[in-house]
């Protein structure tokens, strides 16, 4: 059981794999963005090193509870949101981030933040104002979100449960970790009763939940019910695939379809990697070339695709999950 402890709280998560210091270029960097004020581009490695932020702002404290859960490196921005005009936000910085938090609390806003976020194919991590109704109308806000990657922590005392939650999750090598997914023999005190909790777990929501004395996260999937660190990997694995087929189109000059075996060999050796670490079961992994007409029109990560097909499985204790990624070759 691992324990990060917070400025004011504990948050519990399940260790499955051990943990493995493995740098992740931008895939380990935590987007923070302002929609509220002017903050100039800054990439920081510490909470002392944050400017253009008051220690009020929300986004500091959130900024702050990322640093404290473990979070290597956060990229902070800040602009002036006018309407829905979010992508200009996020086109505006030159530095690239995976993990997403924003200091946007209502619900039809972190509705449009969702959708851009996931069509750029990164993770957002949003908890909503404290004292949203959990109730029946609450599944019209979140069917907007459920098709996205998006992880909504709900709690009706913490503001930056979000942040923690990315802070832990994004810098672990994909797989070494299980977000705690279940309630230790039911004991909760979220602040939520059953009925608010049975509603927020119908939508794949996440809730602060008290595990035996100290503050977890309840569920530990996205809205579209994908464990957090299902997703994790999957975009992770395929940034790094995406680099290294690259590299190998680059290095081979009049590449064939008649033999792709280098090409395998490449993906193989990054899957390998994952596999050694854990994340994928070992020895399951398939390369293959496939016809366009089997390419599906949307695949797990939400990107359209031609030419190879990799087949792994994602593990988690004793489960995995099957996961399909296509590349244009």
């Amino acid at each position: 059981m691992g324990i990060k402890i917070g400025a004011e709280k504990k948050i519990v998560f399940l260790n499955v794999h051990k943990p493995t210091a493995v740098n992740q270029a931008t895939v380990n960097v935590i987007g923070a963005f302002s929609t509220k004020k002017e903050v100039k581009e800054q990439l920081v490695t510490s909470i002392k090193d944050v400017t253009g932020l008051l220690e009020s702002d929300l986004l500091y404290k959130k900024i702050q509870a990322a640093f404290t859960a473990g979070a290597q490196e956060i990229l902070v921005f800040g602009k002036k949101v006018s309407g829905d005009e979010y992508a200009d936000l996020f086109n505006s910085v030159t530095n690239d981030w995976f993990g997403t938090i924003t200091d946007e609390q209502d619900l039809e806003k972190i509705a449009l933040i969702s959708k851009e976020i996931a069509s750029r194919e990164k993770m957002l991590f949003a908890t909503p104002l404290k004292g949203t109704e959990v109730g029946g109308s609450l599944k019209n806000s979140v069917q907007a979100i459920t098709q996205d990657t998006t992880a909504l922590v709900f709690s009706s005392n913490e503001e930056t449960e979000d942040a923690s939650v990315a802070g832990y999750a994004i810098p672990q090598f994909p797989g070494s970790i299980l977000i705690a997914n279940k309630l230790i023999n039911g004991a909760v005190d979220s602040g939520y009763s059953g009925a608010e909790q049975g509603i927020l777990k119908g939508l794949n929501c996440n809730y602060q939940a008290r595990m035996k004395g100290q503050l977890g996260l309840a569920e530990g999937v996205t809205v579209s019910g994908d464990s957090i660190d299902f997703i994790h990997c999957a975009k992770a694995l395929k940034f790094r695939l995406e680099e290294d087929i690259t590299l190998w189109l680059k290095a081979t000059p009049k590449p064939t379809f008649y033999d792709t075996s280098t090409l395998k060999a490449v993906i193989l050796k990054r899957t390998g990697q994952f596999e050694a670490m854990g994340a994928l079961a070992e020895g399951k992994t398939n390369v293959r070339l496939i016809d366009v007409a089997d390419i599906p029109a949307n695949d797990i990560l939400k990107g359209i695709y031609t030419g190879v097909k990799v087949t792994c499985y994602y593990t988690y204790g004793i489960k995995e999950i099957k996961m399909d990624l296509f590349f244009a070759v």
